[in-house]
């Protein structure tokens, strides 16, 4: 993933300027800067998701498997749907633990043992299995915070994309809980890297 000359402005406000980035393959990639940096900006454009800021105006490049994501021929749901984004604050929908995971697979279409399958993998790559294993039908806010944010690494990764972006997704969590989402970024990158059997590129922030 690489971008070149990315531009981004707020209104009158220019955010990010000329911004010439590669992110390599097979890689975890950190993307480190003081507060209001635009860090968050970047990332939301690999993306596209900046687009959903009013009166963001983009300029530039940022290349996928050498296309242009902002070519006006792309659609922005397919570029979102192939680099999944995780967010500084867990998010969990109001569904059981299972639907919430299987959320975008049901969108897709999959069904049966399929679902329940691909599901449980993204559970155990992040290291949920074994916790929720008897209660995939309780709600996800019945989970602990950090417990909901690896819950949501699991959502985005069972679609299996090609990149994963992660902002911040440690900052609110406690030393606990912190390690614990570190040992399942570092489990998720071996299990990507080894099996090839979901994304090729993760950046954090």
């Amino acid at each position: 993933m690489e971008t070149i000359n990315l531009n981004v402005w707020y209104g009158k406000l220019h955010v990010l300027k000329d911004v010439n980035l590669k992110i390599p393959s097979g890689k975890i990639t950190a993307i480190i800067g003081p507060s209001g940096c635009g860090k968050s900006t970047l990332l939301k454009s690999l993306n596209r998701l900046v687009e959903l800021i009013p009166e963001t105006r983009v300029q530039g490049k940022v290349m996928l498997n050498g296309h242009n994501i902002y070519d006006s021929n792309i659609d922005p749901i397919e570029v979102r749907r192939r680099i999944g984004m995780v967010f500084q604050k867990p998010n969990p929908l109001p569904k059981s633990i299972f639907e919430y995971v299987a959320f975008g697979l049901r969108i897709r279409g999959i069904r049966g043992n399929e679902l329940h399958e691909r599901v449980k993998k993204a559970l155990e790559v992040v290291g949920l299995w074994n916790d929720v294993k008897n209660r995939l039908r309780d709600s996800a806010f019945n989970l602990s915070v950090g417990q909901q944010q690896r819950l949501c690494i699991a959502r985005a990764i069972v679609t299996e994309p090609e990149v994963i972006l992660m902002d911040e997704p440690c900052s609110a969590l406690d030393p606990i809980s912190t390690a614990k989402n570190r040992r399942a970024h570092n489990e998720l990158k071996k299990q990507i890297y080894d099996s090839r059997s979901y994304s090729q590129h993760t950046a954090s922030i």
